[in-house]
């Protein structure tokens, strides 16, 4: 009973007479039919002119009508419209009802609360993109700045409800990137943050040996090069994935006899990448990188990965390291062991022995291994550059390495590593430089 009787007495009763005479046709009008008012609300004004009696009712909260002058036939109300809070629109009617007349209605729109602000409070993106873009809310004249030069607003200030555009370069880091876009609007500030995610990566760079066999044929090939003449070969292998090259030093061994079958490259008939004629000052470089990633980042583990296969004839203890900085350091935990040798490759009587430090050892004749090391680097690089190297005099077979033989043979190869005493003939093995997960 108290919401019915509410809302019967909400109804505002206007029991005016007409002043007009008697043979008159009955009218009533209405000074306006609609009518907008701002968000603040206010008091508006209307006039009803009617030669009849009629009554005034509405079942709107937010509005309050009274009557404000009555001139004979004509009569002027105030209407009085509350605040709007809420930023949603609303709308209000007010009827008009009159004896033998039809009846008439006033609308009243009333406008929501104009949002302030930006239109996001944060944005996440994927490290390859490279552009997005909010709203500026409001009526007020506006300025924005980014805390990162890099991320550039288009426009950077404006007038009113606008969209601006951020452009930005691809994130190429393994960090996210996170900036903050703040917005002026008439002396008060709202602030956007926008996060660009790291780069999602674990492979670097890789050297699938056996898919690019004849690539390699053609780079690394069957070049014969001179023993005497140091530097870089002229034979390469280029990445399957990634930015880089394999490439093999040959140092200055003019002083060494030779087979004269040795100092020269090959290309397996799975890929391999074959040296012959390989000894300690000699050495394989890898170099490792990916178009993707700006700087390879220092403190983050990564992993090497490669199988690799000898000939009796070449040493079997090596060195594998990375270079850090201006400094070459084990990639792998040092050992030392001593050996000796009584006979050279040439057949040559002799006593030779040798305290060495390396890290990696092919430990038979003709097997295929598998080697791995995890490493960080201190100092961030655009690549990394990994060293292989003999660390001995003394072959796998016993003898000092005394002359230069075509059996002084190193190689990385496709060929899956031995399962024991056992060789798997599948070829499925790669070079690979990964983060480590």
């Amino acid at each position: 009973m108290k919401i019915l009787s509410r809302l019967l007495f909400i109804a505002f009763m206007a029991m005016l007479t007409a002043c007009s005479d008697d043979d008159a046709a009955p009218y009533m009008d209405l000074s306006d039919k609609e009518m907008a008012v701002s968000a603040d609300g206010g008091t508006i004004t209307m006039t009803v002119t009617s030669n009849v009696k009629y009554v005034v009712n509405h079942q709107t909260e937010w509005l309050n009508i009274t009557e404000a002058t009555n001139n004979h036939n004509v009569t002027t109300f105030t209407i009085d419209v509350n605040a709007n809070e809420e930023f949603d629109p609303r709308t209000g009617r007010i009827k008009f009802i009159g004896e033998g007349v039809t009846p008439k209605a006033l609308d009243i729109t009333q406008r929501g609360l104009v949002p302030t602000g930006v239109s996001v409070k944060s944005i996440t993106l994927e490290s390859g993109e490279s552009e997005t873009e909010f709203t500026v809310l409001g009526e007020g004249s506006w300025t924005a700045t980014s805390s990162n030069p890099d991320f550039v607003l288009t426009p950077d200030s404006g007038e009113g409800e606008t969209k601006v555009k951020v452009t930005f370069p691809q994130n190429n880091t393994l960090s996210d990137i996170n900036t903050t876009i703040t917005v002026n609007i008439d002396g008060k500030s709202y602030t956007l943050t926008i996060t660009q995610l790291a780069l999602d990566m674990t492979l670097i760079t890789e050297w699938a040996i056996d898919k690019n066999k004849d690539e390699y044929s053609s780079t690394w090939g069957a070049l014969k090069f001179d023993k005497s003449t140091a530097g870089f070969i002229d034979a390469f292998a280029n990445p399957t994935t990634g930015i880089g090259s394999i490439r093999f030093y040959n140092s200055d061994k003019s002083g060494r006899p030779d087979d004269d079958k040795g100092m020269r490259t090959q290309t397996g008939s799975h890929g391999d990448l074959m040296i012959r004629g390989c000894v300690t000052t000699d050495y394989w470089l890898i170099e490792c990188g990916n178009k993707s990633l700006s700087q390879i980042p220092a403190d983050t583990p990564m992993r090497f990965e490669f199988t690799g296969h000898i000939y009796s004839s070449c040493a079997a203890h090596w060195m594998a390291e990375y270079l850090d900085g201006n400094e070459w350091l084990p990639l792998m935990t040092p050992k030392t062991v001593t050996l000796t040798a009584t006979e050279g490759l040439s057949g040559a009587a002799g006593n030779w022995t040798e305290t060495v430090t390396y890290n990696y050892e092919y430990p038979k004749d003709g097997i295929y291994v598998l080697f791995e090391g995890t490493f960080s680097l201190k100092h961030s690089c655009e690549k990394v550059q990994i060293r292989l190297r003999p660390a001995t005099e003394i072959a796998q077979c016993g003898k000092y390495i005394d002359q230069i033989s075509q059996s002084t043979c190193t190689r990385f190869t496709a060929q899956h590593p031995h399962d024991g005493d056992k060789a798997v003939k599948e070829y499925n093995q790669t070079v690979k430089l990964e983060f480590a997960q």
